[in-house]
């Protein structure tokens, strides 16, 4: 038996950092704090049951949720998964087949998400920017296309 013996220390650490080693972004990214906003590139059934049990774990007073897909999802899985006490800022990506932001606000609504409609996700995280306290939380997901977009927007105001 040939093999490397690799203390559980280093496989921790290396998960733990895996974003500064690889530049792999868009799973659960921390954007920023106070209030603290998170992006996932999650986007079907599974990647969202992943988000909302993470967002479980978090501590904060309201919670502000930017969110968009594409339109080949199967979007009523995902739907009902979300968090009814979340304020929603529906929008869409900048590509073609991201979902009209109306179109998912109107099939959101039916599950009792609550929300406005943005064009654009640049809008949309302002909105919520600006309508959170550093003691509030705001999620990014939905797309990794909506989670392209939003990098480009933080990294713009940076």
């Amino acid at each position: 038996k040939i093999g490397y013996r690799i203390p559980k220390e280093a496989v921790y650490s290396g998960f733990a950092q895996v974003v500064e080693l690889t530049g792999l972004k868009g799973r659960w990214q921390v954007l920023q704090e106070k209030p603290k906003i998170v992006c996932d590139t999650g986007h079907n059934a599974h990647g969202i049951r992943y988000v909302v049990e993470q967002l479980k774990q978090e501590k904060y007073n309201r919670l502000h949720v930017v969110f968009g897909m594409v339109n080949d999802k199967d979007i009523t899985s995902v739907l009902a998964m979300l968090p009814r006490q979340a304020v929603y800022y529906f929008t869409r990506a900048s590509v073609e087949r991201a979902l009209n932001e109306k179109t998912l606000a109107r099939e959101a609504a039916s599950f009792g998400l609550k929300g406005n409609t943005f064009e654009d996700v640049s809008t949309a995280i302002n909105a919520a920017k600006e309508n959170a306290d550093e003691n509030d939380f705001i999620f990014i997901g939905g797309s990794s296309f909506i989670v392209a977009d939003a990098l480009e927007t933080i990294n713009a105001h940076h």
